[in-house]
């Protein structure tokens, strides 16, 4: 092997030596992963009597392309938790700290700790095992209340064992999340939907598919979701104006378009 394949060998993104990047991540089949700090120093009060403090913030960061990281905030049970914010390789090696044994010891357990809640609550609901199911959903949520995943769960288990007022709560938890419509929850998404839609909660849908919208609003399939919860409830109008948001995206949308006609022959009825 020449010297110019070893050294391609030994580095990683941005030309970071293996070496350097291993203090910091461990990997994993999903990419790089670790936990990391970051000291700050916030003034207190003013004048005279002003005075800094230092902190040290914790977070989870994640490999979600090849040079770059999701950095997720840990909550008081060591859980990441909350919106993530996109670092460079380069900024998370030159601006935050290592915190390897951290993450093996009390992150990384947790993490594992909530995915197998969550399996075991999803095993539980795919074999009509409501109660199983909601215990499972809130372990999880008990580890990290703003996980997304346990969310669509529990609110799943409830919608699907008609048990409205407790599928509201949940529901108002997730919309108040950003993360909700991201395209890694799009099944888990598309399901809460078609539920709240099956159990004629069209208000519910119509917030769903409308929050949906402030996060991501060039996305035509809420557009059509929107139209069929809108048209469910009696607003024709409303869902004719979604609908022609959703065709003005994409033209070629083929149930849009199906439903368009839909609509129109009701206009002459």
């Amino acid at each position: 092997m020449f010297k110019n394949d070893l050294e391609n060998e030994n580095t990683v993104s941005e030309g970071y030596s293996i070496a350097e990047v291993s203090q910091y991540c461990m990997a994993t089949d999903l990419g790089l992963e670790c936990v990391c700090s970051k000291r700050s120093s916030v003034t207190i009060g003013t004048g005279a009597t002003s005075k800094k403090e230092d902190s040290t913030l914790y977070y989870y960061a994640k490999q979600i392309d090849d040079d770059l990281l999701a950095l997720q905030s840990l909550n008081a049970n060591w859980a990441p938790s909350g919106p993530a914010m996109e670092v460079t390789m380069d900024e998370l090696i030159t601006q935050y700290q290592p915190e390897v044994d951290m993450f093996l010891k009390q992150v990384k357990p947790v993490i594992q700790k909530i995915a197998k809640a969550v399996a075991k609550g999803d095993r539980h609901r795919k074999n009509g095992e409501p109660y199983s199911a909601a215990m499972e959903y809130n372990n999880a949520l008990g580890l990290d209340e703003q996980n997304v995943r346990a969310l669509f769960g529990l609110g799943l288990t409830y919608l699907q064992y008609n048990q409205h007022d407790k599928a509201q709560t949940v529901f108002e938890q997730l919309i108040a999340l950003d993360g909700f419509a991201s395209a890694e929850f799009k099944h888990l998404f598309n399901q809460f939907g078609i539920e709240l839609r099956k159990q004629t909660m069209l208000e519910q849908a119509c917030r769903y598919y409308l929050r949906a919208l402030e996060v991501c609003s060039t996305d035509e399939n809420l557009y059509f979701n929107l139209a069929r919860a809108f048209v469910q409830g009696g607003r024709v109008g409303e869902a004719e104006s979604a609908l022609e948001k959703c065709l003005s995206i994409n033209p070629g949308h083929e149930e849009g378009i199906k439903f368009k006609k839909y609509l129109c022959s009701l206009s002459l009825t």
